[in-house]
């Protein structure tokens, strides 16, 4: 964790700033949403291809992960995704009774 932390403060491009609040709109959040399969394409290759049965212990942590990565695309991120953009738009989240926006409008 201090090896993070320090990253962190020490990063020149912000990388670990954690803003993306200041880049997303909910109608990025569709774009994205609307064109997942490329990033599914590219998980499924990775979880799938040669790193999943590579010598290099490495390449088969990644493997792993983007084969995790593939189980939050199929079963999770929709609704992670919906609560997400009532945060942009309205700044808190969601009460239990409030109406999330629509991914797939």
């Amino acid at each position: 964790m201090h090896e993070l932390t320090c990253a962190a403060e020490c990063d020149p491009f912000g990388g670990y700033g954690g803003d993306g609040d200041r880049h997303w709109t909910p109608e990025l959040v569709r774009d994205w949403w609307r064109e997942r399969g490329r990033a599914r394409e590219w998980a499924a290759l990775v979880g799938w291809g040669e790193w999943a049965t590579s010598e290099r212990e490495g390449f088969r942590d990644a493997a792993e992960g983007a084969r995790t990565y593939l189980a939050h695309l199929d079963h999770g991120l929709h609704g992670y995704l919906r609560d997400y953009m009532f945060w942009l738009a309205e700044g808190r989240p969601a009460a239990p009774d409030e109406r999330l926006p629509e991914l797939d409008a």
